[in-house]
């Protein structure tokens, strides 16, 4: 994918707005017109809070979710999926109608469920089911399993532009590439020792992007050679990774840091930060590419950030 023309901005990428959250937040996802933004909780009182990105502020406080964390959101229906964060055995997907914010449904059958991700087109969810060492595949028409493939504590998936190809970042495999036709494993390639705690596809680069919060990495693959192209270290509890919309550029919270590290694609370099945050984690950026919302689980708010 060709990168659009580059923005002019005008002013240096700071906070700008915080609006106080329930429960301990840790990731967040935007619906597709970048309205609504649901920010998980996993500890007490738990909850998914919505939050409207036109006012920013706190529209309600979705319940019995169970200790949510990883959530995706269907690109083309009214409809979130979240992960439990329990590590008890049986742990279901639970289904929210995002137009009423209620659950709908509970997708059952896992082991212990931890990241998840859909398609371009919202058919197909991939589950990494954590405790059964197997990514789950999911039709998200009547949300029965369809396939599965064995892969060694799964942590997080990423889907490639393209739905070719799926990436997981898992605790025994390291990184592994799943064609989306067959799923069946292509490659699986070392990264480095270490509890992965998410995974990333760059937008306008053939790249992933696996942080390693325990040992203050971020590996960064290329997906052309399934090889390391960089390993960027000294970072301070590395957690999630988004993308601008618009420009070459990546970002990355460092929870220890309370800091979000500005990452060049191209170069593979940092080039700057942006403070004062607190105990960030989650990150999303609007579809604009002007706004950034990361989530700060060391005083409960998120974060509306200028990019």
């Amino acid at each position: 994918m060709v990168p659009p023309p580059p923005l002019i901005i005008d002013e240096p990428a700071a906070i700008i707005n915080t609006v106080a959250v329930q429960g301990s937040p840790n990731r967040l996802v935007l619906n597709t017109d970048g309205t609504r933004l649901y920010v998980a909780s996993a500890t007490l009182p738990q909850g998914i809070t919505v939050i409207d990105t036109a006012s920013f502020s706190v529209l309600t406080t979705i319940i019995d979710v169970g200790s949510p964390i990883w959530l995706a959101m269907h690109p083309a229906e009214q409809r979130l999926y979240v992960s439990d964060n329990s590590q008890a055995g049986d742990t279901p997907i639970r289904v929210i109608d995002t137009s009423t914010d209620t659950v709908i449904d509970h997708i059952k059958g896992f082991t212990t469920v931890n990241g998840m991700a859909l398609n371009s087109t919202g058919v197909r969810l991939y589950v990494a089911d954590h405790g059964a060492s197997e990514v789950v595949v999911i039709n998200t028409s009547n949300h029965q399993r369809i396939a599965a493939t064995a892969v060694g504590l799964p942590r997080e998936i990423a889907i490639a532009p393209g739905n070719a190809r799926s990436h997981v970042a898992s605790d025994f495999d390291g990184w592994t590439s799943i064609n989306l036709g067959t799923n069946r494993i292509v490659t699986q390639t070392p990264t480095v020792a270490g509890e992965p705690t998410t995974i990333a596809h760059a937008r306008f680069n053939a790249r992933v992007y696996i942080t390693y919060r325990d040992r203050g990495e971020l590996y960064i693959g290329d997906t052309s050679t399934t090889q390391a192209s960089t390993v960027l270290g000294g970072l301070l509890s590395p957690y999630q990774v988004a993308f601008h919309t618009m420009l070459e550029f990546a970002y990355v919270t460092e929870t220890d840091g309370d800091r979000v590290s500005v990452l060049n694609t191209r170069t593979q370099a940092i080039t700057g930060s942006i403070q004062g945050f607190n105990k960030p984690r989650g990150i999303v950026v609007a579809p604009n590419g002007r706004t950034a919302y990361v989530a700060n689980i060391g005083n409960a708010t998120v974060s509306q950030v200028r990019l």
